[in-house]
């Protein structure tokens, strides 16, 4: 007797996970039942809902945009055309440009990279125009640009997001960060001054410097904080994008912006210890949802239809979505981690989870792709979930000894749990099986574990309650 593991919100957090291949399956088991997932069933919304239009096709991303309403409302691209999706209502219409609409923090503007745009420049419209098309159900992608940044330096950049560094009764100040370019690699950054003076709009901008030398292998998975302080990235101390020791999720603070010399340095400020990507701060800036794969760390995504990846494992990609609660310095300054979750675990080829983003009112969200693309098959979904209704761990990567003790109780439960005759886990992925538990599922696994000596049994079981209790 057989069960399949089914995509849901769960106890516990797998850091960095290996989710599952679709002939993989987990067994009854006939001793306490470390087998099963508890559930915690968090998801408050589901869209496209039933008998309302499908989405079957994805280019890239998607990203919040902040509204006056409050409702949960996002900005997608499908088959190489913008959208805003009113996840709350289920209204959806087509916005200016291809690709990467993403909102400024406080929601006045949308914004477009240069490498989706027809001139081949960075756009801002005013994103109160658009929600009006949306709330009247009509198509807004004649809209045109309040702002087009008619730089060289910025031509062809993609991959973008914002924080807002300051706000006046009369100006703010956003900060965009850029993947690259076609032409250079590297994170860039530029700040744009919007001010309103006898109702006439002004904008200034920086010139693009480079962000974060600091970032060893910058390869390409950058998120800036709200407030424009922090960047999230994924490093590696290898320059090829396969999996390495080392590599790591992790976050570094804007420490130092010199605009005369051309650069923004960084600190870094947490290291998670796991490889992950493409991370998104809560609007207060205190958590961090990212995803995770089980064969590409880097970058997991699917645009039209295509699954993209690096390294061995291009091709069999699963993503699942993770959140971390963040601690501050007596300064306020992030330096650490004080808990982890994840949020989904997804069984079949080709599906997952990804994308994670957080709405201004602190619920989560993600992209959900059930199967492989099929002709005319409905295929995308948002899911809307609740982070904060769970149980957060520890990330037992603050401790080697715990690393070493969950490796040990990840093959147990494997070997235990799961029919592993076509995938052999890495020795990186064993530990976060241990997150499929609870701290009595746990123990019990080590007390039926044939083989173990008295003291390592007892070793593993106090890790099974450092980490899950």
């Amino acid at each position: 007797m057989t069960k399949n593991l089914v995509t849901t919100s769960i106890h516990g957090v797998a850091a960095l996970a290996c989710t599952l291949l679709a002939t993989t399956v987990f067994a009854q088991a006939e001793s306490p039942g470390y087998c099963d997932i508890e559930a915690a069933h968090n998801t408050l919304l589901v869209r496209p809902g039933p008998g309302e239009e499908p989405i079957n096709d994805i280019n890239w991303f998607a990203r919040p945009v902040p509204n006056p309403d409050g409702h949960w409302i996002v900005g997608y691209a499908m088959h190489d055309q913008n959208y805003l999706y009113d996840l709350t209502t289920g209204k959806r219409v087509a916005i200016p440009d291809k690709s990467d609409a993403v909102a400024t923090p406080d929601g006045k503007y949308m914004t477009v990279p240069s490498f989706y745009t027809p001139d081949g420049f960075v756009r801002f419209y005013d994103t109160s125009v658009l929600l009006d098309h949306l709330a009247r159900g009509e198509d807004a992608s004649d809209v045109q640009p309040l702002f087009i940044h008619e730089h060289e330096g910025l031509r062809q950049v993609f991959y973008q997001s914002l924080g807002h560094v300051e706000s006046t009764p009369d100006a703010d100040v956003y900060r965009m960060i850029f993947s690259g370019t076609m032409n250079a690699t590297g994170f860039r950054m530029v700040d744009y001054r919007f001010a309103s003076a006898g109702g006439q709009l002004t904008v200034t901008s920086s010139e693009p410097i480079p962000l974060c030398p600091e970032i060893e292998n910058d390869l390409m998975t950058p998120f800036i904080s709200k407030d424009g302080q922090y960047v999230a990235a994924y490093t590696s101390p290898i320059a090829e994008e396969q999996y390495a020791e080392g590599a790591s999720l992790k976050i570094y603070r804007i420490a130092d912006i010199n605009y005369d010399n051309g650069l923004a340095a960084c600190e870094e400020v947490v290291d998670f210890g796991f490889a992950a990507g493409k991370a998104d701060f809560r609007f207060d800036d205190n958590s961090l949802a990212f995803h995770i794969s089980n064969a590409s760390y880097l970058a997991v995504f699917i645009n039209s239809g295509k699954v993209y990846g690096q390294g061995d494992g291009a091709g069999i990609l699963n993503t699942d979505v993770m959140v971390a609660n963040l601690t501050r310095d007596e300064d306020g300054v992030i330096n650490g981690v004080s808990g982890v979750r994840r949020l989904t675990t997804t069984d079949a080829i080709g599906s997952g989870s990804y994308f994670p983003a957080f709405f201004p009112d602190g619920k989560l969200y993600y992209i959900y792709h059930p199967l492989p693309k099929m002709a005319n098959e409905p295929r995308f979904e948002f899911h809307v979930v609740d982070p904060a209704a769970g149980h957060f761990d520890k990330n037992l990567y603050g401790d080697s000894g715990a690393i070493a003790a969950a490796q040990e109780i990840g093959g147990l439960w494997t070997s235990s749990c799961m029919d592993t005759e076509d995938y052999e886990f890495a020795a990186h992925e064993l530990p976060f099986f241990v997150y499929t538990m609870t701290a009595e599922q746990c123990r019990a696994l080590v007390h039926d574990a044939d083989g173990i000596p008295g003291d390592e049994r007892t070793r593993l079981a106090e890790t099974c309650d450092a980490i899950l209790n």
